[in-house]
């Protein structure tokens, strides 16, 4: 098991990378670097203007124990494990022992930096030195091994147990460091550790190897891999990968505005496949409200009109990709393909339309000045990228 464990993860390593690298292009990295620029003198100038106040803890606690809940089990697990490997559940688990510690890498990292952000806010409750912040880093560690293991013992037939044991431990994690932020975080740490080590000692009672549920663990480890191959999507072809398509009455009043005529087809197929793709439009309104967010947060015009600028570009640019997603249907090659690019270039701009009024409108929370700068500065942008950009970028990929 230690030898497949080994295999699986190199073979998994080398995948992600290849994505990865697509991934983090230049483009996307200064994107990047600018929000995260923004971000944090966002952050400084709010920081200026807080004061002591109650609900502070109860926020940072909150925050803290939210970032703990993120990241799953990743079992590396794949289908013909529950047919081959069946004759070796029992040791199996130490298979999934050490995909449990490989799994914990990533959100301690994250964890990581959300105690150093946290690190100022909780300067503004009361002076914390160094030694208090790692105690409080190590603490909330704790408390996510822990719920990993909770993830574990669900695959083990144990679905009571690891969905409320779970949910008391977000309670009783945000308890315990609300209690360390108020007195001291080693109050913080001697409650992670009691309770890790209170589960871990009723761990045997619970945990039996022989219920394994093959078929659970293997769609679990599916899905998390599909949604990880649905964001690099996004950026590259994922081969093999089946995108989601929901049906949305609710959306039907601005599908019907464009009509089925001849002359639109492609407009009639790149508007209701936006609207249906989940990974589209849903990426597109994630981006749009973390946007509107950010601007609300912007206390500069100049900062929102530059941030304005790249959502609208970063958006656009994500969105790319959606005019070959109709390459492998084949009666799509009896359409008009004049027509094709024109129609891509509409709905483009009817998206990047909305951004900018969704944008304008988070700034609206800072002045009605900034709103404008931000509005016009977004269509700008929205009109530079439709017109010039796009047809630069597509023209080469028509057939």
């Amino acid at each position: 098991m230690n030898e497949l464990w080994r295999k699986r993860l190199r073979a998994h390593l080398r995948g992600q990378m290849k994505y990865l690298r697509l991934v983090f292009n230049d483009h996307f990295v200064l994107v990047l670097i600018i929000l995260f620029g923004a971000l944090l003198y966002g952050y400084s100038q709010v920081l200026k203007s807080l004061t002591v106040s109650w609900w502070l803890v109860p926020l940072v606690g909150l925050a803290l124990s939210f970032v703990g809940q993120l990241g799953g089990l990743a079992s590396l697990a794949e289908p013909a494990d529950a047919t081959f490997l069946l004759p070796q559940t029992q040791a199996y688990s130490r298979y999934l022992f050490k995909a449990r510690r490989y799994s914990l890498w990533l959100p301690a990292t994250i964890l990581v930096f959300a105690t150093l952000a946290a690190w100022p806010l909780i300067g503004v409750v009361h002076h914390t030195d160094w030694t208090q912040l790692v105690t409080l880093g190590v603490a909330v560690l704790v408390f996510k091994d822990l719920e990993l293991w909770l993830r574990l013992l669900r695959l083990y037939r144990q679905p009571q147990i690891a969905r409320w044991g779970r949910l008391a431990l977000w309670g009783g994690e945000w308890v315990a460091i609300m209690l360390g932020l108020w007195w001291h975080p080693a109050i913080t740490m001697a409650l992670a550790l009691a309770v890790n080590l209170l589960f871990r000692w009723h761990l045997t009672t619970w945990f039996t190897p022989a219920k394994l549920d093959w078929l659970g663990m293997i769609a679990q480890e599916d899905h998390r891999m599909s949604r990880i191959y649905r964001f690099y999507n996004l950026f590259t072809d994922v081969p093999g990968l089946s995108s989601g398509v929901s049906r949305r009455r609710w959306l039907d009043p601005l599908a019907k505005l464009v009509r089925r005529r001849p002359g639109r087809l492609w407009d009639f197929l790149y508007v209701r496949g936006f609207l249906r793709r989940t990974e589209w439009s849903g990426l597109t309104l994630r981006l749009a409200l973390i946007g509107a967010v950010v601007e609300a947060l912007a206390s500069q015009w100049w900062l929102a009109a530059i941030l304005a600028a790249v959502v609208v570009y970063l958006i656009g640019f994500q969105l790319l990709p959606f005019y070959l997603v109709y390459d492998e249907i084949v009666f799509s090659q009896l359409y008009p393909n004049q027509s094709r690019l024109p129609a891509f270039r509409r709905l483009v701009a009817r998206v990047l339309g909305g951004v900018s009024v969704v944008l304008a409108a988070g700034a609206l929370v800072a002045n009605w000045v900034t709103a404008l700068v931000v509005l016009g500065v977004a269509g700008g942008v929205s009109l530079a990228f439709c017109v010039w950009y796009l047809p630069w970028r597509l023209t080469p990929r028509q057939a």
